[in-house]
């Protein structure tokens, strides 16, 4: 047998242009930051985008950019919902594929994270912690994949937003930490388990990131950003620029990994 032949037919002459076009994405989290990040670089791939978000005003301010960008209304739509709730997480998964056809691809991005020493922290803040980045996001993998399985298609890509806090230690970080490191875990035995599928399953670690949100609430972030060994933060465009590629089929060969994009913060 030669080595094409190992090659899936549909891929052989495949030159690795990036495109979604005709493929449905949702993104959980999707209305801020790293997330409307990743829906905006997806959309421009030629994807039709699902944008979930918990707040319905900036859902929708975000909606109305990205289909301005796009300049088609109906390849953007958004669906609230609370990647802490079991339910909701099923109505959204529901609302998604009623809309826009079957799910080629799931960017779990929704999380948040608190900085409280450890001595200080309570079992309702662990919690709640543990609820959205962790448990939230498996409920989502396992919707996910759930959907795909069922098809056929070439391309059907799960990224799961981590974080470099996951690989090592930091103050005051440990209910985020902890759900970032077991969602890496959760992204290996995914991948394992459904590789026969043909469902691919991968983590995204960003590290700092010039977000809003991450500005507002670091006030030494200049100063950590500068410690970054390529000398600046991450943006959310360098995000999505990962997530393109594991989402689409430039990655089709690639699962159970964890794609590191820091700049070589995590180095030290």
């Amino acid at each position: 047998m030669t080595q094409n032949a190992r090659i899936p037919r549909d891929s052989a002459n495949y030159t690795g242009t990036g495109s979604l076009a005709g493929q449905h994405v949702l993104v959980t989290g999707g209305s801020e930051g790293i997330g409307y990040g990743i829906a905006e670089r997806l959309l421009d791939a030629g994807a039709t985008v699902s944008l979930a978000a918990r707040r319905l005003e900036v859902l929708d301010a975000a909606v109305e950019r990205l289909q301005m960008r796009c300049k088609a209304a109906d390849r953007v739509s958004g669906v609230v919902a609370d990647i802490s709730d079991a339910d909701s997480i099923a109505a959204m998964f529901e609302t998604a594929e009623d809309r826009n056809g079957p799910l080629n691809v799931l960017v779990a991005n929704a999380g948040s994270g608190s900085v409280v020493p450890f001595l200080e922290l309570t079992p309702r803040q662990w919690q709640d912690c543990i609820d959205l980045n962790l448990t939230g996001t498996f409920l989502c993998v396992q919707a996910a994949a759930r959907s795909m399985v069922e098809r056929t298609d070439e391309n059907r890509s799960i990224v799961v937003v981590s974080s470099i806090r996951a690989l090592g230690a930091r103050p005051s970080l440990v209910p985020y930490g902890t759900s970032k490191a077991g969602l890496n875990q959760l992204v290996r035995l995914a991948a394992y388990e459904l590789a026969p599928t043909g469902v691919r399953v991968n983590a995204l670690s960003p590290g700092i990131t010039a977000t809003p949100l991450a500005q507002d609430r670091n006030n030494l972030f200049d100063e950590r950003a500068a410690t970054v060994p390529m000398g600046r933060a991450g943006t959310p465009a360098d995000m999505a620029a990962a997530a393109l590629y594991l989402a689409s089929p430039d990655s089709a060969f690639v699962t159970g990994t964890n794609l590191v994009v820091d700049g070589g913060e995590s180095l030290y």
